[in-house]
């Protein structure tokens, strides 16, 4: 019994992996599942005894991998250290993965996509709310770290010389910029890793004047 549970684990894990993959590539609204059974190696029936349809098994993609692929990434705003040094460490790790992390490439690929969900109603609806859903949390954590509420040095930034600085005086709008700036770079990726800007401080250099003016 144990080896049947962990070969169904198996099974569904490769299928995540496959459609993670094939929505991305070509687009979920054009993803069949048998494009997906194909990809993972396995047959239709594989998929269909694990998701009811592509709905449900775009659904499932969103949930597996929104925390495990983007985790580490955000996990470095909760480090320690001076608010504008963790941002600006943020933002260069988000660049990086976008270059050299296929899932996380592929994950925000499928989730910006103007073409978020099945062609049916209901998958849109479902897609959408997904990724409203995911969005509204990044930008919950922007203002809550802007806002000096996750540790550190209570919100304040220092400059190299040990200087006092403040980010900007309307963490909402300021979250709000760094978001339009992720979607922005999370969408060149998915055309072409190579336009995204340098994986370092200079290329970060614009969304962190926006927060720290």
């Amino acid at each position: 019994m144990r080896r049947t549970a962990e070969e169904a684990a198996q099974t569904k894990a490769a299928l995540l992996e496959a459609a993670l993959f094939q929505f991305a590539e070509h687009g979920v609204a054009a993803t069949k599942l048998a494009d997906v059974a194909q990809r993972a190696g396995l047959t239709r029936g594989a998929v269909y005894h694990h998701f009811t349809d592509k709905t449900a098994l775009y659904a499932a993609v969103i949930a597996n991998s929104w925390d495990s692929v983007t985790a580490p990434v955000w996990a470095v705003l909760d480090s320690d250290g001076p608010v504008e040094d963790r941002l600006r460490e943020f933002l260069v790790a988000w660049l990086r993965r976008l270059r050299e992390d296929r899932h996380f490439r592929a994950l925000l690929t499928i989730t910006l996509n103007a073409s978020y969900g099945p062609d049916q109603p209901e998958g849109i609806s479902d897609g959408r709310a997904s990724k409203s859903y995911g969005l509204a949390d990044w930008l919950q954590r922007l203002e809550t770290f802007l806002a000096g509420k996750r540790g550190g040095n209570g919100g304040e930034a220092r400059d190299g010389a040990g200087q006092r600085g403040t980010h900007a005086d309307d963490p909402s709008g300021a979250a709000a910029g760094i978001l339009a700036w992720l979607c922005g770079t999370a969408l060149l990726a998915a055309t072409d890793p190579d336009l995204l800007p340098p994986s370092d401080a200079s290329g970060v250099a614009l969304p962190l004047r926006g927060a720290f003016p």
